[in-house]
Order: structure tokens, then sequence, then C-alpha cells
């Protein structure tokens, strides 16, 4: 072949390459990721706890060896309840246990009518707000943090717990828990009108409720899916207003039966008093009260210690699983309390 051949040749190629790398057709192009998709979260608001102007008698406890709190003192605690065992999804968040009958005296947590005012002399602060750190397993792990919060009227009262995970658990596995009860304060102590919960997880949230009509003896709960009703014993609690129901009306040691409603379902507690015993918190080595709920074959169950020298309020709360194992607890870090 001729040079002049070779070269036709040479340039002809040339021409052909530029061609395809100018078409685009030479490599495909990769193409663009799709758009991430936005994860959203939504905080419902706690309500706003305004800090009460400062007074000489209303010092916080020292945390190395915090003194019996006088009436209005301010103390310190973090996270409301210990995040309870994830209800497995095959669960329906309506499911009931069967309608409770009515305890018996003595057996009934609110004492009798006939309670002194004297003896109600244990009052709710007027304002307040606990921060409990929420632990995990044996080894007592770090996964969030939960908020008990209230205040409290002439003759009513509102409360609100909320709970959210923290660290490598928020990213993944995710939960909010709110629960807000709201009524009046009676010489009997807590008498709940309105209860109200929320769980959001893994994207999916469920919300059940309750109400109390006490006129008419009767109580309406259930999920968004189902409602359901209920005769109203004397005495019966809510989930939130049962643990802050002791404030009021510290109990005797003993075995006591307390209808509570926890929105989807509404059954009778075994309750076991015992005496006091002292634990060892964030806020110090406290006097407590142990309130423990008796354990029911595979059912998760939890004991509340209540500070002698705080009123009486939640300081711990234990919980233990389907198998009675313990499972995990919150732990009060700090209290603040006001009358204001």
């Amino acid at each position: 072949m001729t040079i002049s051949g070779r070269l036709a040749i040479a340039t002809l190629l040339s021409i052909a390459l530029h061609a395809l790398v100018v078409s685009g057709n030479w490599l495909p192009l990769p193409r663009e990721p799709a758009e991430p998709r936005l994860l959203q979260a939504r905080f419902a608001p706690l309500p706003e706890l305004k800090p009460a102007p400062p007074r000489p008698q209303l010092r916080a406890a020292r945390r190395a060896a915090p003194a019996p709190a006088p009436e209005g003192a301010a103390v310190v605690t973090a996270g409301p309840l210990v995040l309870p065992e994830p209800v497995p999804d095959a669960a329906p968040a309506e499911e009931v246990a069967d309608e409770p009958a009515a305890p018996e005296p003595p057996q009934q947590l609110a004492l009798a009518a006939e309670i002194s005012v004297a003896a109600a002399a244990h009052s709710l602060p007027r304002r307040g707000r606990i921060s409990f750190t929420l632990l995990y397993g044996e080894d007592r792990t770090h996964v969030g943090t939960a908020v008990q919060s209230w205040e409290a009227g002439t003759n009513t009262y509102l409360i609100a717990s909320e709970a959210e995970t923290g660290g490598l658990v928020e990213l993944f596995r995710p939960q909010r828990l709110r629960y807000v009860s709201q009524g009046r304060i009676t010489p009997q102590g807590l008498r709940p009108e309105s209860f109200a919960a929320s769980r959001t997880r893994r994207g999916r949230s469920e919300a059940a409720q309750a109400r109390f009509d006490w006129d008419a003896g009767n109580l309406s709960y259930g999920g968004t899916s189902e409602s359901k009703s209920a005769a109203l014993p004397a005495g019966a609690q809510d989930f939130v207003s049962f643990i802050f129901q002791f404030v009021l009306v510290p109990p005797a040691p003993g075995f006591y039966r307390v209808p509570i409603t926890t929105g989807t379902r509404f059954e009778v507690y075994d309750i076991v008093v015992s005496g006091e015993e002292r634990i060892e918190t964030p806020l110090g080595s406290l006097r407590t009260l142990s309130v423990k709920q008796m354990p029911r074959a595979g059912e998760e169950s939890l004991e509340i210690s209540l500070a002698a020298e705080y009123r009486y309020l939640p300081v711990r709360i234990r919980h233990y699983d389907r198998e009675g194992n313990y499972s995990g607890e919150q732990v009060a870090n700090e209290i603040r309390i006001s009358e204001e």
C-alpha cells in the first residue's frame, strides 16, 4: 500500500472516532442519582414552663447529698418513662383486655372517700418538670431521654409525658412517645377526665385516647380504628395519672388493685407497695417507696420508685419484659418545681 493510501485510511479512522465522541455514543453516560427522599419528624411542644423567680427558700438540692425538699423547694431529674419493650408489629394498637371489674375495698388505691383534707396535704406542686435518662439492658446503655411536666390549678391538672430515643438507637430505631392526662384534683386525689397516647416509630404513628364520664359511670377508649366502652369503677386512673396519684395520696405498704387505661387497653393492675428502701440516683442517695406491678404471664410490668424527700415524685421507673426479666429503666437526673 502506498504512503498516500495509508494516510487516507488514518484520516478516515480519526474522523470516525471524533464523530463517536461528539455524538455521545462512545460510552454511556451515568444517570444522575434520584433525589433523596426527605424524612420528616415533628416534635409536639411541651407545656411552656417558665422558671419561678428565685427565692431564698427555693434552693436546688445538692446532687451529692440532697436534703429533704420543703414545700415549694426546687429540685431536678431526666426523660419520662423508660421506653417500654417495643410492641411487635403484628400486635395491633387497638388490642384490649377484658373489661375490669371494680376493685373491692380495701384494695383500692384511691383511699376511701372519707379521706381528710389533712391527708391530702401532700399537694401536687403548681408547676414542675422531671427529666429522665433512659437506660436499656443489664449494661444500662443510654438510649434516650424523657420528660414529665405538669401544671396544677386550684382543682385541675394537666400532665404531659414525652420520651424519645437518642444516639445510635435514634439512627436505627427512632421512636417517640407522648402521653397527656387532664382532669380534676379532688380530696381523693387525681380524677382524670381525658387521656391521649401517641407513638411514632419507623415512620408510622399510632394514637389512642380515653374519656372518663364520671357522671354516667362510663369509660370510652381505643385507637383510631376502633372505640370501646366499659363501666367506670371508682378510683380508675390512666397510665400517667396513676403515677402522680401517689404524690397526693402516698400509699401504705400492702396490696392494691387499680383500674388503669393505657388508651388502647383497660385492665386492673395488681400492685404491691413495699416498705422504704434507699437507692442511688444522679440526684444522690434517696429514700424511696417501691410500687411494683405484679407480673402476668406473657405481659410486661413495671416498678416505680417514689422519693420520700421529694414529695413522693417518681425518680426511677424500671421495666420488665414478657418473661419477667429486667429490660431497662428511666432514672431522674433533674427535678424542677415551683409554686408560682
